[in-house]
């Protein structure tokens, strides 16, 4: 229920009961003024005639009756103060004179009224000393419509005026409550207007404010989000800065001694060679990493070119056949003739010195690692499947991040750069599962390749 009907129907319950209690309270006051004013009326009256020399008989006390508003009788009493033990006389008319003569009987208070007839008689009494027979009580009664009929005149009139009064408040209310509405409401969509996510379904349900205080909760929760992200990028830069000083200073001694062990090794014997070209791999393996670290950091000089992918893919799998060999896995080529890329060669060799070497680390000893390509719509496809235990579902939901990694070694930089390498260069990276094993697919847009730099590519 919208916020301005709820504000309305609080309040006007609120004034009705409130209202209502005051006009009980008036009606009921009311009522006890009219009974005052009633008795005090009837018992001046009473004196009065008591003290009139008029006769006290039927054809007497009738018009009386009329003119006074009141029944009129007469007891027959012993003595002033006695019981009475008749009926002198009774103004006449359709009323319960026999039972109320009855009550009177037992001198009942004038505050009691006297019930007879199905109704109730509110009387005073005075006496008149009789001069040759026994005194008289001159009785006048009245019955409680005289109490009554005013008593519901003012009940109706408060009633006619807490209904007007209700209306107009309920009118006022809602007309404050409807602009209320609107502010509270624009405020919300403001505040939705800020947040890039999609609106909740629970948000669409509720009240004004129970919405707005929702959309500050995600407005906060955003906020929150921000801030952590901040934090994050504000570590990760500064992790940027450390790791292009170690690159630096890593990257030239790293040069210096693969020249070295490739001189070294022309001249040495059969039985050194495996051991040079064991060191020579965990050295490509370094310089790899300090490649990644410079791609983090934004440190590297790029040149971009056409790069023939198949070549790239081969001269990696040279670069890696010391580790193919080590974990007897089999390399299988499904390359045909495809067209080169326009991207930096060096990052190009990166990206798939990181997937291949993914790959084989991945799959048991003695698996197969094949790369396949192809050409769909103007774009070159390349898949490196291995037959691993698959990637984890943090890898396929993309919340890997920078130094995120599901292996004991590694600084978790691979897939990461691998990704931000393939969106430089204009295509994607997809990573699925194939159910024997984990797959990345690579999608490049074509290129040319420069006429002296062109070179066919052998599947």
């Amino acid at each position: 229920m919208s916020l301005k009907y709820r504000l309305t129907i609080l309040t006007v319950a609120v004034f009705v009961m409130v209202s209502g209690s005051a006009a009980a309270l008036g009606v009921w006051g009311a009522r006890r003024l009219a009974e005052r004013q009633l008795l005090r009326r009837l018992a001046l009256s009473a004196e009065r005639l008591a003290a009139s020399p008029v006769p006290l008989n039927d054809e007497a006390l009738t018009p009386l009756s009329g003119l006074l508003d009141a029944h009129i009788l007469a007891l027959v009493v012993a003595e002033p103060g006695g019981v009475a033990s008749g009926v002198a006389a009774h103004s006449r008319g359709d009323w319960p004179w026999r039972e109320l003569c009855a009550s009177l009987a037992s001198r009942p208070a004038a505050s009691n009224p006297l019930p007879a007839g199905g109704r109730r008689y509110y009387h005073a009494q005075a006496v008149r000393a009789g001069r040759v027979g026994p005194p008289l009580r001159v009785v006048l009664l009245a019955d409680e419509s005289a109490v009554r009929q005013p008593t519901r005149t003012i009940l109706h009139q408060y009633l006619l005026t807490l209904a007007a009064s209700s209306v107009l408040l309920a009118a006022g209310i809602y007309l404050v409550g409807l602009r209320l509405v609107r502010r509270i409401s624009a405020l919300s969509r403001s505040i939705d207007r800020t947040l890039p996510e999609k609106i909740p379904e629970r948000r669409r349900r509720g009240d004004e404010l129970s919405r707005l205080s929702e959309a500050f909760g995600d407005l906060l929760g955003r906020l929150e989000r921000s801030r952590q992200r901040l934090a994050a990028q504000q570590r990760l830069a500064t992790a940027g800065k450390i790791a292009s000083t170690v690159a630096h200073e890593v990257r030239n001694p790293l040069q210096a001694m693969r020249l070295t062990l490739q001189m070294v090794r022309q001249d040495c014997p059969q039985h050194l060679r495996e051991a040079l070209e064991m060191v020579l791999g965990e050295i490509d393996r370094l310089s790899l990493l300090t490649d990644e670290l410079l791609v983090l950091a934004g440190k590297d000089a790029r040149r971009v070119e056409a790069v023939d992918l198949a070549a790239e893919i081969r001269e990696t799998l040279r670069l890696l056949s010391f580790q193919l060999r080590q974990r007897q896995i089999e390399a299988e080529l499904e390359l045909p003739p495809l067209p080169p890329v326009v991207m930096d060669r060096s990052r190009c060799r990166q990206l798939f010195l990181n997937l291949l070497l993914n790959a084989i680390e991945a799959s048991p000893r003695g698996g197969v690692v094949r790369v396949a390509g192809r050409v769909e719509g103007g774009q070159v496809v390349l898949s490196v499947v291995d037959n691993g235990p698959g990637f984890p579902q943090a890898v396929l939901a993309g919340r890997a991040e920078e130094f995120f990694s599901t292996k004991t070694t590694g600084a978790g930089l691979g897939l990461s750069i691998c990704r931000r390498i393939v969106q430089e260069a204009g295509g994607r990276l997809n990573l699925y599962n194939t159910g024997r094993g984990a797959a990345a697919e690579v999608t490049l847009p074509c290129g040319k390749l420069p006429r002296q730099g062109h070179s066919a590519a052998q599947g």
